[in-house]
């Protein structure tokens, strides 16, 4: 079986839209890519990344944004996942420090890649988009965002690494590059289009039995692993019957694991999870 194409994840990385929607008011400043030129030189260099620490989703989408930056006009990547230790005791990791040609100054930015379902049992609306696996939040990331990793920039231990760069903190511009997948429950609720993009709703979630219930057994299917999560289901190969992907699921959900799903249809293609809780 042919296996997914590096391109094709870094494409969808590039596609996958941004948490906040244009028009949006905060206190986060966003950062987002203008169109990148995909070249020889570009894929040789995504070649370079199946690697074991590229088999994480979040180090996999770093990877991604550092090639992004390396073949922009734009920008030029300064530093990158810089560990901030002090007494032997790491304090934290600045993602990305890049040099913005247009405005001439420094950017520090923090790349967030997510994928999240919206649970309407929760009283609070930001608290009701949380991981597949409820085991993370939006809420959460934001709150570490705002109160951990931005504010890494200004302590003191931090100035010696900037130092180093010849950076004055007083001359960074910081920003946040969030894309998002969001997964919806499959009936009519209001989505606050204040809060999120969107335009970043990519599919629906089930729970398993409602996922049966389906009418859906002529249907093709896939579960991919978590490096092609970024792709577009048009470009994969490898399809299973219903019974197959049964058989992986349960296999995920013994490790309380959700399953992604991509779904062709004889018209359409589709994404969603099935959710083991």
């Amino acid at each position: 079986m042919k296996e997914s194409n590096i391109l094709d994840q870094f494409k969808g990385f590039l596609d996958t839209p941004d948490i906040f929607s244009e028009n949006h008011k905060g206190d986060l400043a966003t950062f987002s890519f203008k169109k990148v030129q995909i070249t020889n030189e570009l894929i040789a260099d995504l070649k370079k990344l199946d690697h074991p620490r590229n088999s994480v989703l979040g180090k996999r989408m770093e990877s991604f944004f550092e090639v992004a930056i390396k073949h922009s006009d734009r920008y030029e990547l300064i530093a990158s996942n810089i560990q901030v230790i002090a007494n032997k005791q790491t304090l934290g990791e600045l993602d990305f420090l890049i040099y913005d040609r247009l405005y001439s100054k420094p950017l520090h930015i923090e790349l967030v890649y997510k994928l999240y379902i919206y649970d309407k049992t929760f009283s609070s609306e930001i608290n009701r988009w949380i991981g597949p696996n409820r085991r993370d939040s939006l809420y959460e990331k934001f709150s570490r965002l705002k109160s951990r990793q931005f504010p890494l920039l200004y302590k003191s231990e931090t100035s010696e690494y900037l130092n180093d760069l010849n950076i004055s903190t007083d001359k960074i511009e910081q920003q946040l590059c969030f894309k998002a997948q969001l997964f919806t429950e499959d009936s009519n609720i209001t989505y606050h289009p204040e809060l999120v993009n969107l335009d970043c709703i990519a599919g629906h979630w089930y729970h398993f039995d409602d996922f049966i219930k389906k009418a859906w057994k002529d249907n093709l299917f896939y579960s991919p692993k978590k490096k092609d999560w970024s792709c577009n289901p048009e470009h994969n190969l490898n399809w299973l019957s219903q019974s197959e992907l049964l058989k992986l699921i349960d296999l995920l959900f013994s490790k309380n694991k959700a399953s992604l799903v991509w779904m062709k249809t004889k018209t359409t293609y589709h994404k969603f999870f099935i959710v083991w809780w």
